[in-house]
């Protein structure tokens, strides 16, 4: 057994319930890696978990972390993919603000040298989704108008970024802090804080693809913003934890989302997208995310990093934090 720090949600509720604890960590079981974890990511799914808002979440007690990026420290036997030293990503739904953690073999990702490792992890969950919607479930092209609710945030400037390569037109909401920075990265900002948007894009006879991770009366009023033959994507149920609200389920609205569908006479359609690590596109689509930063075709940007000891700030700061991009969460140090 190993000494390991990790994260523990005791109970589900405000941030007082995120700890820090010292715990145990056996040898990797077969078909397993244990890897020491660099960097976690940090992003709407660690407070919701800790709201105990996440879909088919597991109980309290429970260590959280998403994803994360980090290198081998020892594999388990029937292991032939990789080695001790090995940098690799894995999208582990909890787990990841662990210093060490056993994986099965099957859900890591070896990442190329050369690359930054906090990058990385950016890419493995937020660029990964994004990729998924722009390039499959929307098929973004040259000419395209799209528009992006929070696109300041991790997903939403991955999807900003996406869809520029693209050659679209770019539109969004996010903070006015942030709006001379979205000008720059050539979209058009709209204020999350009033309706406005709306009839601007109505006046632009509407968006070829609305990407919407706030659910709930969002997605009707993404709809309405939608082209003839446009498409509104779904990814999130986020609306009532951004704004303090009680909880909802979400499986009303997003029924109604896809129920749009049966519209048999509308060009419109909708979808409600997640990302899965078992699904065929996933290591082909975070490798083509590897080779376009490594070209420099994209560029990655990361806005917050918490230590690992100050995981309860980042549940206190993370609504607030200033900036463009991803966060995460520093577990451990790079030995290698």
């Amino acid at each position: 057994m190993t000494s390991i720090r990790k994260t523990i949600i005791s109970a589900f509720g405000d941030p007082s319930n995120v700890s820090v604890i010292t715990a145990s960590i056996s040898p990797p079981p077969p078909q397993h890696a244990q890897v020491r974890v660099l960097y976690s990511g940090f992003s709407g799914a660690d407070i919701n978990m800790r709201l105990g808002r996440y879909p088919m979440q597991k109980k309290a007690p429970l260590t959280p972390g998403y994803c994360f990026v980090g290198t081998v420290a020892a594999v388990g036997p029937q292991c032939s993919k990789f080695n001790p030293g090995d940098t690799v990503v894995c999208v582990s739904v909890y787990d990841a603000q662990s210093t060490l953690v056993n994986m099965p073999e099957k859900y890591l990702v070896s990442v190329p040298d050369g690359l930054d490792t906090q990058k990385a992890c950016a890419l493995v969950l937020d660029w990964n989704t994004a990729y998924g919607m722009v390039f499959h479930s929307a098929n973004v092209s040259a000419g395209h108008k799209v528009f992006i609710h929070g696109c300041s945030g991790a997903v939403g400037y991955a999807l900003l970024a996406l869809c520029k390569l693209r050659g679209a037109d770019v539109y969004g909401t996010c903070s006015e802090r942030n709006f001379d920075a979205i000008r720059r990265l050539g979209a058009t900002p709209f204020s999350y804080r009033d309706k406005a948007w709306i009839g601007e894009m109505q006046k632009l006879r509407g968006a070829d693809a609305v990407f919407d991770a706030l659910g709930y009366e969002s997605w009707d009023e993404s709809y309405s913003i939608l082209s003839p033959n446009g498409i509104l994507l779904g990814y999130g149920g986020n609306l009532k934890t951004l704004t303090g609200q009680p909880a909802g389920s979400v499986l009303w609205p997003t029924l109604k989302l896809l129920g749009r569908n049966l519209m048999l006479w509308s060009g419109k359609r909708t979808t409600f997208y997640y990302i899965e690590r078992n699904h065929w596109t996933f290591e082909p689509d975070l490798k083509a995310l590897f080779e376009l930063l490594g070209e420099g075709k994209v560029d990655v940007l990361v806005k917050k990093v918490w230590a690992l000891e100050d995981v309860r700030q980042a549940h206190l700061g993370f609504n607030s934090a200033e900036g463009i991009g991803s966060c995460l969460i520093k577990v451990g140090d790079d030995v290698n």
